[in-house]
Formats: C-alpha cells, structure tokens, sequence
C-alpha cells in the first residue's frame, strides 16, 4: 500500500511539473507572439511615415508695391499752326532735329504787312493828336463830351488795329512754344499755308511721364509725390516721381489716370516705350517663398504646408501680396515656420511626417 503510495505521489508530482512546463510554454508564447505582433503593428508604421525636406523661414518687413502697366509719352505735344497765311520762305529746322524755345520753325512772307504796320501807326498818331485838340477845346467850353468820347474811341480803335496788323507780321514766323524735337514738319520752302495749317509737331523729350491706369482698390494705396520705380521694356530701370492721379474714373475701364515724371536730361529715353510702374504702398510683415511651394486646400484656397510642433503637415491658407522676381511674398503664417521644400505634393494635412533639414537651402535664405 505504501509503495503504491509513493508511486502515485510520483505520477503527481511528474504531471504538476508537466503542467508548469506547458503553463511556461504557453506563457512564453504568449509574450513571444504579443511581442512579434507589437513588432508586426510598429513596424509598418515606422515605415510607412513619408520624409519630407523643411526649411525655416521667418517674417521680414515687407513693403507692398502697386504695380501698374502703362507706356512713356512726351510731356508736352503740340500742333504748331499757322495764324495767318502766306507762302512759306524758310524752314530752318528738319524733323528730328533739337530746338529751344523761341527758334523759328517755319517763316511766311511778310507781304505787306510792314506796310501796314507803318500806316496803322500813323493812323494812332493822328487819333492822339485829335484827341489832344478836342480836350483842349473842352476846357474853353467848346468842345462836348459826346465829342470827346468820339475822338477818345477813334484813337482806341487805331491802336487796337495797330496792334492786330503788327501781330499778322509777327505771326509770319512760327516760333517753338518750348525747348524740344521737332517731330514732324510736313511742309516745304514754296508752299502756301493758309490759317489753321499745320506747320510742324514740336514734343518735349525732358522730362519723360509714364502714364499708366490704377484699379479704385489701388489708387487710394498711391500719393501724389511718391517715389516710382519704372521698368522699361527696353530693359533699362529708371526712377520717377508720381505728379498726377485723376479724381475721376475712365467711365468704360472704372480706372484711374496716374502719371510719372522721369528726368530725361540725355534724352536717351524714348516715347511710346511699354513700361512697368511700381509705387510703394503700406509696409508689413511677410513671408517670401518660392512659388512652386503654392498649393490649393480643398475649397481652392492658395496655402502652404508646413510641418508643426508634432511633426505633423499643416495646411495654412495665406495671402499673395507681392512678386518680387525671387519668390512670392505671403502673409497668414506665423513669424517662424517650418515649411516643407520638398515632398510637399506626397503628404496631406495631418499626416504624420519624416521631417529632414533641406541642407539645398531650397528657400533661398540663409539657414536659421
């Protein structure tokens, strides 16, 4: 009984140690299989997270520029016309040709018109001599006052017409009006102008204006006496001050007339030159970026994604407020963000990223 005892002590003993043995397998392959699960779940994860390139970029004083589009145009354009006629005796200037104010453009002949100059003034001088006599004749009472109005109108019209006949001699030489170019001259030694007739067209060349149009948003952004930057298409870059913003609109276009003055004194700027004005308006904080960095949210609004704090893409809607020909300047971000330069058409917002310092210096700033 005794042995039988011992024997299923035994037996017990050997199928508790079995049983832990399982209960350890079982155990250790619990931990096992939690521990290749949890490797199975994390990594797909960690390889999954896309990497993307940022770079830092801080607000900088920024001042916004209204741009306009417009065209050079001489500063002053006359017509120079005859004022009486006559045939025309010299021509001493060509087109093209440099004048100053007073030269002779065109000169008629005279005529008799010396002639007449001569007779008017004898004509005034015998009306101051009646009139003389008629108040001296006043004083000894014989002499009325209806009388004396009489002479007195007489010796009036003598110098009126006095005065017309030595304008029509002086009107025989068309002079120019103001310092310039001669544009055109259409007429010949020979010819015969009658009044009215086009004698030449005189421009001056100094100073230049750019005249160009302004939206109602950005004519109240501009002053008279502000500092204009102009870029010509002939390439040249010139500066000019701003004399002239009409009050009035364009009735088909609802623009407004602004003009800019340039200092010309070489005469090297040409009229009828295509040109770019830039006048600064109001001075803020902005950001400058590429333009390729651009993206649009899900209801078309322009933004940029940046990475936050968490490592996560943020799409920020911003605001374009200048084009410098280096990038974009926007406004809505913060004062120092990192935004993403490359990879920023692979992620989304919200998502989780991979962020690498772009060593590239993509941003085209010096790295922070």
């Amino acid at each position: 009984m005794k042995k039988v005892e011992k024997k299923l002590n035994a037996n017990v003993r050997i199928a508790l140690i079995i049983l832990v043995l399982i209960a350890v397998w079982f155990a250790s392959g619990v931990i096992n299989g939690g521990a290749d699960d949890a490797e199975k779940n994390s990594s797909p994860i960690a390889t999954e997270l896309t990497k993307v390139r940022v770079g830092w970029v801080e607000a900088e004083d920024y001042s916004r520029q209204v741009v306009s589009r417009g065209r050079t145009m001489a500063n002053r354009h006359v017509t120079l016309r005859a004022e009486v006629s006559g045939k025309v005796i010299a021509v001493p200037v060509d087109k093209g040709m440099p004048v100053d104010e007073g030269d002779t453009i065109c000169e008629l002949a005279k005529e008799d018109r010396e002639q007449r100059v001569v007779e008017a003034k004898a004509e005034v001088a015998r009306a101051e001599i009646e009139y003389r006599g008629a108040l001296k004749l006043k004083q000894k009472g014989y002499q009325s006052d209806v009388a004396i109005a009489q002479s007195k109108a007489r010796l009036e019209s003598a110098k009126a017409d006095l005065t017309l006949k030595q304008l029509n001699l002086i009107n025989t030489k068309i002079v120019a009006s103001f310092s310039g170019f001669i544009d055109s001259r259409p007429v010949e030694i020979g010819d015969y102008m009658d009044r009215n007739n086009i004698c030449a067209e005189l421009v001056e060349m100094n100073p230049l204006k750019v005249v160009s149009r302004l939206s109602e948003r950005e004519v109240v952004q501009v002053s008279v006496g502000s500092t204009a930057k102009v870029h010509l298409a002939t390439g040249e870059d010139v500066t000019g001050e701003v004399v002239y913003l009409s009050h009035l609109a364009d009735r088909q276009t609802r623009t407004y007339e602004m003009e800019v003055i340039l200092s010309n004194t070489d005469y090297r700027l040409r009229a009828g030159v295509a040109s770019q004005v830039l006048v600064p308006a109001d001075q803020l904080r902005a950001h400058r970026v590429p333009a390729s960095l651009l993206s649009l949210g899900d209801s078309g609004e322009i933004g940029l994604k940046v990475v936050n704090d968490e490592r996560r893409v943020q799409f920020i809607q911003v605001n374009l407020v200048g084009d410098d020909g280096e990038g974009v300047w926007v406004t809505g971000l913060p004062q120092r963000i990192q935004l993403i330069t490359v990879g920023q058409e692979y992620v989304t917002a919200g998502e989780q990223v991979i962020a690498e310092l772009d060593e590239t210096n993509a941003l085209g700033h010096q790295a922070l």
